[in-house]
């Protein structure tokens, strides 16, 4: 496990809940988490009076409930990266996030190289973008249950699923049931086996 990268997908007006609780998770667990969004930097510039250089101001991306997270990387750099898995925290973020051609690439290839992804509230969202749902069992925030089933998705609304190498949690309230199985299937990584129900 040592050394293992787990990509979070992120956006302004992320779930702050969900993203620290598993942003934590992965911590305890020995797996190190990068924040991925599509910039890195604002457009606004700053002077350091230490060299008098002007630069750009380093982008936070805002929560909904009003935290602010560090970028540590832009989707364009992930693709150039490998990864032990994925994680698509709700709130706006996946809405915005599947804006981004990089974000929906990299929900494919990781996808795509059967490894671990969990989807939490709105997350699917991003996934149902990346046409990775058709026949997969999934749960997300009920808002969005007509997204997921019209992506092909078969919509279960419980608190979280598990389907192959994908891990859904419904919402906020239940993130930690999808994160139990999210991290039974890393630990199990290659995970094409069939999911426990």
């Amino acid at each position: 496990m040592a050394g293992k990268r787990v990509l979070f997908i992120v956006e302004d007006d992320v779930d702050d809940f969900e993203l620290f609780y598993a942003y934590y998770r992965m911590l305890e667990e020995g797996y190190k988490p990068v924040i991925a969004s599509h910039a890195k930097y604002t457009d606004i510039l700053r002077l350091d009076p230490a060299t008098g250089s002007v630069l750009r101001a380093e982008r936070r991306i805002r929560g909904k409930r009003g935290a602010e997270f560090n970028v540590d990387i832009t989707y364009a750099e992930a693709l150039d990266m490998e990864w032990d898995a994925l994680v698509v925290p709700g709130g706006r973020s996946p809405e915005r996030a599947r804006l981004y051609r990089e974000a929906v690439m990299l929900v494919n290839r990781i996808a795509g190289d059967d490894k671990p992804v969990l989807a939490i509230c709105h997350g699917p969202l991003l996934l149902a973008s990346a046409g990775i749902l058709e026949g997969r069992r999934v749960t997300g925030h009920p808002g969005i249950a007509d997204d997921l089933k019209n992506a092909g998705a078969l919509y279960t609304g419980g608190p979280a699923e598990r389907d192959g190498c994908i891990v859904t949690a419904r919402h906020t309230t239940t993130v930690h049931e999808g994160l139990r199985l999210f991290l039974e299937v890393l630990r199990r990584n290659p995970c094409r086996e069939p999911p426990s129900r």
